[in-house]
């Protein structure tokens, strides 16, 4: 057997203890990070929507509950986004803008019929009624709706689209593109379609376009070049029959939406998704109308 020598034993203690030491103070360091709160500072977390994303699969690939990312977003299951919106992903819920002094609620992006008409405290009905609009009318973010609830009080039911009328005929050049709308409308192989030339599927410019070309009148592919571009604008209280109607973001000005007018009341045009190719009464929308029409 080998003696160990009283230095050995020394050696020994000596190691044991520094090796204890260290333990002791990597264990102390170890609880000290874990027990260390968050900064009450942290920056919010945001993401910014591509094309193709949804909020299901945002807040998946995010690690947040989608009833959360809605919560602080101020959106529902029925919101629409879009690229380029920024979501947030941390922070706390922000309450719902309420409408302005006005009686008015600009659309914002993501926006939808129900969510507004809870912020706004109207039904849905009420809100489309007053505004001149259906649940399928698309919204686009800067509409300013109206949102005065004296009409929730009158208003129960929202009026059925008006049917088909008989255009107006006249001498004027334009009513080759007027016959040309309205037998795309009443076709059953059209349909609406972002960016669509036809021969079925049309966006509203893409089908003023194809219509105007058929009276020999070349006009812009977009609404917005339609509209700069009329060499003529008058009163829409004195639209003629192949005159254009338009639509404007009022907060920038910029004119997303475009149709014909046809006579007694009525305009043809390439709606939405939802609504598809149609003839509507010429107030539809009536809140961001332009006053004038474009004539070509």
């Amino acid at each position: 057997m080998t003696e160990i020598t009283p230095a050995i034993r020394r050696h020994h203690r000596v190691a044991a203890a520094s090796f204890a030491l260290a333990l002791s103070a990597g264990t102390l360091a170890g609880v000290g990070t874990v027990a260390a709160a968050p900064s009450a500072q942290a920056a919010e977390s945001t993401y910014t929507v591509r094309s193709g994303d949804t909020l299901w699969r945002i807040a998946a690939a995010n690690g947040v509950a989608l009833s959360e990312l809605m919560s602080l977003n101020g959106l529902s299951g029925s919101s629409i986004i879009y690229p380029g919106d920024v979501l947030r992903l941390t922070g706390t819920t922000t309450a719902a803008p309420a409408p302005t002094s006005g009686g008015t609620y600009t659309v914002r992006a993501g926006d939808g019929w129900w969510v507004i008409s809870q912020r706004v405290g109207m039904s849905m009905s009420a809100l489309t009624s007053l505004n001149g609009m259906t649940t399928s009318t698309m919204l686009h973010p800067g509409m300013v709706l109206k949102t005065s609830t004296a009409v929730e009080r009158t208003s129960t039911t929202v009026p059925a689209p008006a049917p088909a009328p008989k255009p107006v005929r006249q001498s004027s050049s334009k009513q080759a593109a007027i016959d040309f709308m309205v037998a795309k409308v009443r076709s059953s192989s059209t349909y609406y379609a972002w960016g669509g030339n036809g021969p079925y599927g049309y966006d509203c410019s893409g089908l003023v376009k194809q219509a105007m070309a058929q009276s020999g009148i070349t006009v812009a592919r977009t609404s917005h070049d339609q509209y700069v571009n009329a060499p003529t604008k008058v009163s829409r209280a004195n639209a003629q029959p192949g005159d254009l109607v338009f639509w404007a973001n009022q907060s920038t000005g910029r004119i997303y939406h475009v149709a014909m007018y046809i006579g007694d009341g009525k305009i043809a045009h390439a709606l939405n998704p939802t609504a598809d190719l149609v003839i509507t009464d010429m107030n539809i929308m009536s809140s961001n109308m332009l006053s004038v029409v474009g004539r070509y």
